[in-house]
């Protein structure tokens, strides 16, 4: 049974934000890959910080001969119809790799495929846009109307009629905000050799959500129940001594959210044999809630949370609380 375990934690970068509303976090996690019964998962470590998030598996081929696989790691799926006017950063928005996604295998770094497609719906629209020489990422605004501005009249109005962009026939100028969702992924073939332990480690930074919380929000059943907040000295007793503190007593504190899908792990051939969740706490005037039980403390900055023969069934939603460092800035 899980209980709560809410733990004195680390606030997070602050996102820059696209309007002065709550941003949803875009969920992601680790490696997937089809069902396969001969490997099994031996041991993961999770490392939550600040602006990134570190995972190390280690793997063991148990069968009588080598098997090889396709990993794949996917990135959290970016919808403009939703995500446009968000209050919504990417770590990295100008690249395809926004959340910096690295991989290295036995140590040794590792080199993955992309692979990336765009959608409307259910509407595959990947061949339309590049065709266009528009990105597959909706919230590239920048390149997206550069490449926009190139466009002829009937080709846009062609984009319009795919669903691609608004139809704001009064507009004076192209509404340039993509309404297709782009999903991607990076993926690379694993050997496992009959017998022995693979490493691979990989680590992103998390495209985090945040809202302005205020004591009555956090108070609220629901909301203790999705971040196990329990009332005591932890947290939201902890909350209520934040806000007392902070500059404006009658103003928001900032809670951010730092999702992981932990939940994928079930592919593999046994239950995980060890688990280790490390969350970094950073600064010491935040307090963060975790839905995970028998947590330790294990250092200034740092809490642990272990298991044995894990068989994941919650994802984790780590929710972080600062005193608010003022407006989201407006992209």
């Amino acid at each position: 049974m899980i209980r709560p375990a809410a733990l004195l934690a680390a606030g997070l970068l602050a996102t820059a934000a696209r309007a002065n509303d709550s941003a949803a976090e875009l969920d992601a996690g680790g490696l997937v890959l089809r069902r396969e019964p001969g490997i099994a998962l031996v041991s993961e470590d999770l490392s939550i910080a600040r602006g990134r998030i570190g995972v190390s598996y280690l793997f063991r081929n148990q069968v009588q001969e080598p098997r090889t696989v396709r990993i794949a790691f996917p990135l959290p799926p970016i919808d403009g119809r939703e995500l446009s006017f968000s209050a919504l950063a990417l770590p990295r928005p100008d690249s395809p790799n926004f959340v910096g996604f690295t991989v290295t295998v036995d140590g040794r770094p590792l080199e993955p495929e992309l692979e990336e497609r765009a959608y409307v719906g259910e509407r595959e629209v990947t061949d339309l846009l590049r065709r266009h020489g528009l990105l597959l990422n909706p919230l590239r605004f920048a390149a997206i109307s550069a490449a926009a501005g190139r466009i002829g009249a009937p080709e846009w109005a062609e984009l319009v009629r795919a669903g691609l962009f608004p139809d704001v026939a009064d507009a004076p100028d192209r509404m340039t905000e993509g309404l297709w969702r782009g999903e991607a992924k990076f993926h690379w073939l694993q050997t496992f050799p009959t017998g022995q332990e693979v490493r691979i480690a990989h680590s992103y930074a998390p495209v985090t959500g945040f809202h302005l919380l205020d004591l009555k929000a956090a108070s609220r059943a629901a909301y203790r129940a999705t971040y196990c907040l329990d009332a005591d000295a932890a947290g939201l007793a902890a909350i209520r001594r934040l806000h007392a503190k902070a500059a404006d007593p009658g103003g928001h504190l900032r809670a951010t959210v730092v999702p992981y899908i932990v939940t994928t792990a079930r592919n593999w051939a046994a239950p995980i044999g060890r688990f280790t969740l490390t969350v970094d706490k950073g600064s010491p005037e935040a307090v963060a809630s975790f839905c995970r039980t028998d947590v330790r403390k294990t250092g200034p900055t740092t809490f642990r949370w272990e298991a044995r023969d894990y068989v994941p069934d919650q994802d984790l939603r780590v929710l972080i609380v600062q005193p608010d460092s003022g407006p989201a800035g407006i992209r």
